[in-house]
């Protein structure tokens, strides 16, 4: 009874795994879970045991033991060496059940826990699977982002375990918080000081979550110890060499091995089990020297970021890694095999081979701005206009001068409020029209004349609330002689409807106006007008000028203001898209605009105004001084010249 009484010693994770983990599969079936065969889960272990990061994220290649070290032996340790209640967070509850049968419950099944697992209830005779109460009274939660916001309020714990971390890094489709890892993070909260969250996934991209979380973390690197020259190197796929000139595949199995980074020497798979003897985790911002003393300060942060790859990996070989390298090479969809081999073998995340335009950098983009304060125009505008996003508690509006010399100059830019809750949708998105109808009717101030400019066109997205829209632009004046338009957005980039957008060849009764990307349409309902946009091409051109030395024509100034951080956010919003061509099987090579965040209210209002600028007469070439309705009137002179010519030169 005295013996039983006592708290248990508790072990670390490291020696929980080597003395309670037998393998359920693969090679080593039916064996002690042992690190000597991944050294790398050893130096993840003992970095996850110093306790000196109370979050921790792992990114490594597919078949390597990546679920096992960093999401099952994590969850088996809080459940039942401590005891203690675990959260498991999954991108879509319809995992879940995959992941008890298939990950947990094998592997629980060949441990002296087995007994724990209940004989009743949830989690013992499959199905869905939601929460699994044990023996012991620890209880395996699991949760998504998928649900409702109420499905992860009632349970709280300090320990959190996700797989799969990149499903969850975007909101859940009812929910109005922030993401789906963010939400689970908040049910920590009731013991943030001892918290201990784990996060476990394969690199996807650049922006993924997984990524964000090692880069800005420690992003710890394994340094190993050249068994030639002594140097502590880290091998990445360049130094994979001899496969690059084979003639066939099994020629580049025989020829493939890794090299030293520092002495080019070629390693045997014996020199690289070597190299792994004396492995040092190396934390970013780190040294080591000759006799292996790690020099410098660890980050800091409280995220360990650890990451291994394919020279790392003792489940596969330099040869294998080779043939594979040589077949992605001459693979029929070659973008495919290439995100493949930098996210399954090499943990680095996928990059589009070929981009479009050069990514914009929002930390440089703040610094583009012209002499002129906020609201004034400057002297020589030529034209104004206004573009403005609305959704169902905000909207986002941004103003563009186009000078004579054929330079933009972002006039301003803000939001306004919808009390959507308080006066209903329709109401509320009126009323905050008609207020920014005001707005723009007062005009802005032309620097050194006295004067206020009204503005061109203003132009609105209409795609949240079509009808609303249209009937307060109505009101407004629109249409082909009106100044305020609905728009709604076409192109491939579009979260609602995605579609190619298609240019009419010429006006017809419903078409009345043909620009650059964008048309005129009148709608059935009598008097009723709205531009179709080609956003993707809007965007593009936004893009190309910010990337537009800011002292040339055709670039995009900012106004000017003593803040330097005061165009932070809208940097942030220009940069929210990236364009990319890729190639897809069937279609060749196909250029889309890829989101990196949500927060791009402000690009799609520069879009619109540029695409309102091109109807009001901007063009970056000054070709003729012939007026917004030349094109127009040329198209309909030429289509009315070729009519008359079919009927014999009668009217």
């Amino acid at each position: 009874m005295l013996r039983r009484a006592r708290a248990p010693r508790l072990r670390s994770m490291r020696a929980f795994a080597a003395a309670e983990i037998t393998l359920p599969d693969g090679p080593h079936r039916g064996r002690r879970f042992r690190c000597a065969r991944q050294p790398y889960t050893g130096l993840w272990f003992d970095l996850v045991d110093s306790q000196a990061w109370p979050r921790m994220a792992a990114v490594g290649p597919t078949q390597s033991g990546k679920t096992l070290a960093a999401f099952i032996v994590p969850c088996l340790y809080h459940l039942f060496e401590i005891g203690e209640n675990v959260i498991c967070g999954v991108p879509d509850m319809r995992m879940a059940g995959d992941k008890w049968r298939e990950d947990l419950l094998p592997v629980i099944r060949r441990t002296r826990y087995a007994e724990l697992i209940p004989s009743r209830g949830a989690g013992s005779r499959g199905g869905k699977v939601s929460e699994i109460e044990f023996r012991n009274g620890a209880t395996l939660k699991f949760m998504s982002g998928g649900g409702g916001d109420k499905s992860r309020a009632g349970f709280t714990s300090r320990v959190l375990v996700v797989t799969e971390a990149d499903g969850l890094d975007t909101p859940g489709s009812t929910s109005r918080e922030a993401d789906k890892l963010t939400q689970l993070e908040g049910r920590l909260r009731a013991d943030p000081a001892n918290r201990r969250e784990y996060l476990e996934c394969t690199a996807s991209i650049e922006e993924g979550r997984i990524w964000q979380e090692y880069t800005t973390g420690t992003a710890t690197a394994i340094r190993l110890h050249c068994p030639h020259c002594a140097a502590w190197v880290t091998p990445e796929r360049e130094h994979l060499l001899g496969w690059q000139d084979a003639e066939d595949e099994i020629a580049a199995e025989e020829a493939a091995t890794f090299a030293c980074p520092e002495c080019a020497a070629l390693w045997s798979e014996a020199d690289r089990r070597l190299a792994h003897a004396d492995a040092i985790p190396l934390h970013r911002g780190q040294e080591i020297t000759a006799d292996g003393q790690v020099t410098g300060q660890a980050p800091r942060t409280r995220t360990l970021g650890f990451r291994w790859s394919g020279v790392n990996n003792f489940f596969t070989t330099a040869a294998l890694m080779g043939a594979e390298e040589w077949r992605a090479a001459r693979a029929v969809d070659e973008d495919g095999a290439e995100r493949e081999m930098r996210q399954f073998v090499w943990a680095l995340p996928a990059q589009p081979l070929e981009e479009a335009e050069t990514p914009l950098d929002s930390r440089v983009l703040i610094q583009r701005r012209d002499k002129w304060p906020r609201g004034i125009c400057p002297p020589d505008t030529e034209y104004l206009t206004v573009g403005a996003d609305i959704g169902k508690r905000v909207g986002y509006w941004a103003a563009l001068a186009y000078t004579a010399s054929r330079r933009i100059h972002l006039v301003e830019y803000g939001s306004f409020e919808i009390q959507s809750d308080d006066l209903g949708l329709t109401r509320a998105i009126v009323a905050a029209l008609r207020d920014f109808r005001d707005r723009c009717a007062e005009g802005w101030p032309v620097d050194g004349s006295g004067d206020y400019r009204q503005p061109n066109q203003v132009w609105v997205d209409s795609s949240y609330e079509p009808d609303t829209v249209r009937a307060w632009a109505k009101e407004a004046g629109h249409g082909p002689r009106g100044r305020f338009q609905p728009i709604r957005g076409q192109g491939a980039s579009q979260r609602r409807n995605p579609a190619s957008y298609r240019r009419p060849q010429r006006t017809t009764r419903a078409v009345r106006r043909i620009g650059t990307g964008w048309h005129l349409v009148r709608l059935d309902t009598p008097g009723a007008f709205h531009v179709l946009v080609d956003v993707d091409h809007w965007k593009t051109w936004t893009h190309a000028r910010l990337a537009t030395p800011a002292d040339q024509p055709g670039a995009l100034v900012f106004y000017s203001s003593l803040d330097q951080n005061e165009h932070t956010k809208l940097a942030k919003h220009l940069t929210a898209e990236r364009q990319v061509t890729e190639y897809r099987a069937g279609k060749g090579h196909v250029t889309r605009w890829v989101q990196v965040s949500r927060q791009n209210h402000w690009l799609d209002c520069v879009a619109y105004a540029g695409a309102a600028g091109d109807w009001a007469g901007f063009r970056l070439v000054d070709t003729a001084k012939a007026g917004p309705q030349a094109p127009d009137q040329a198209a309909g002179k030429w289509w009315t010249d070729q009519r008359r010519k079919r009927r014999g030169g009668r009217r």
